[in-house]
């Protein structure tokens, strides 16, 4: 029969269970082991299924201590907690590595990763997530702390374009664990603790915006030439670059681009919505030039179907890094102002300084290069300064003037000539 358990009886018990008969404490006892090492427990039930919740061993708890933490106990039972219940959830909960591969699975098929080299970097992008935030940790277990304290360092160790970055990255995981994965009904991380990323200050980045005059691109297109002369088989990349320099299309667009694209409407490139970074379709029409290097590809290469640019075993073209690093030599390309050298996306940003110089617009610009906001094309509105101080001449001129009977326009009562 029950009785009260005190450190007396407790040293005293052969080996066995034993209950203690304190109502508030329903279900605490005492287990002695036949090793004799003892320890306190509470019985109790959650849904018809019996569960026991180890307290500690004896000395290191008393029999007092214990009985208070079976109380404490009972407290939570009776408020429709399960500890055990808790506990087990606690072991299993998901940790930041699988948050990772939930991401691979979720997210990652949606981004524009065009080619292996973009996988793989992204890839390690999340690697370097796990071990910063640690591959065990819990998702739960993540604050605003802990991913400060990560971009902090990834910007001391790969600088501060490369940690916002990364940290964007996380973000997007994170936002992830707000909602429940398909199949299951709660979310990886309670909405109150919300996103660990949002708030954190990104760094300062300063854009990198390379414009090629008219000499360096009569170099590189010399340079092309060059490279097709020493490598014959190199054609086929030189003529990708030819591409987007007279259209000023992304790299990865050109790479990707099909012969039905080309189809669909007479003097127009319509690029699928799966190919461009904005997600839309962009018909760019096409400059005389342009349309004569597709009809020669289309004669050389019998064009009909497929990809405009094929790599091996019918995929796109690999990026056109063996290329560019040729042409950059081989035109003498200098770095910029910090040193950086020169890339082949830079012969976007020089088709749209062209089109800036010779006044078509920002506007204009935009709808060429398929940009959705202005805002994306404002970076090139410093490029028509000279313009708009031309403008700025001429209405000036025209406001104040000058005649044979002398000015025009008087400021302050006096003549301004």
């Amino acid at each position: 029969m029950p009785s009260r358990l005190d450190n007396a009886t407790v040293r005293a018990f052969a080996p066995g269970k034993y209950f203690d008969n304190d109502p508030k404490a329903t279900g605490f006892g005492c287990r002695v082991y036949p090793s004799g090492a003892r320890s306190f427990f509470v019985n109790y039930w959650i849904n018809g299924v019996e569960k026991r919740h180890t307290i500690g061993p004896f000395p290191r708890w008393s029999t007092t201590a214990a009985r208070e933490a079976a109380i404490a106990f009972r407290r939570r039972i009776d408020a429709g907690h399960d500890p055990a219940g808790d506990k087990r959830a606690r072991r299993e909960a998901p940790t930041v590595q699988d948050l990772v591969e939930r991401y691979t699975i979720e997210h990652m098929p949606r981004k524009k990763l065009e080619n292996k080299f973009r996988r793989r970097d992204e890839e390690r992008v999340l690697a370097l997530i796990a071990d910063h935030l640690g591959k065990h940790t819990k998702v739960a277990d993540v604050h605003g702390g802990d991913i400060r304290d990560m971009h902090h360092k990834l910007t001391e160790a790969r600088g501060s374009v490369r940690a916002n970055r990364i940290l964007a990255c996380a973000s997007k995981m994170f936002s992830l664990s707000l909602v429940p994965m398909a199949g299951e009904t709660l979310p990886w991380r309670n909405a109150v603790l919300g996103n660990p990323c949002r708030g954190i200050e990104r760094n300062r980045e300063e854009g990198r915006e390379r414009y090629f005059n008219k000499l360096e691109l009569d170099q590189i297109a010399d340079a092309l030439s060059e490279y097709e002369a020493q490598k014959p088989s190199g054609r086929l990349a030189a003529d990708c670059i030819r591409l987007i320099m007279l259209t000023g299309c992304r790299p990865a667009e050109a790479m990707q681009t099909q012969w039905s694209e080309f189809d669909k409407e007479p003097g127009l490139w319509v690029k699928p919505s799966h190919h461009t970074k904005q997600q839309k379709i962009h018909r760019l029409p096409l400059s005389p030039p342009a349309l004569q290097l597709i009809e020669r590809l289309r004669r050389e290469r019998d064009g009909k179907d497929g990809f405009v640019f094929p790599g091996k075993s019918g995929a796109p073209l690999p990026p056109l890094l063996h290329i560019w690093n040729f042409v950059r030599a081989q035109a003498q390309l200098a770095p910029d102002e910090k040193g950086r050298p020169a890339r082949l996306y830079d012969l976007r940003h020089s088709f749209a300084s062209l089109g800036v110089t010779q006044k078509l617009g920002l506007p204009l610009v935009g709808r060429l290069l398929g940009h959705t906001r202005p805002q994306t094309t404002a970076k090139y509105a410093h490029i028509a300064d000279d313009p708009l101080k031309e403008a700025a001449d001429k209405i000036g001129n025209a406001i104040v003037g000058t005649g044979a009977g002398g000015a025009v326009v008087k400021i302050h009562g006096r003549g301004v000539s």
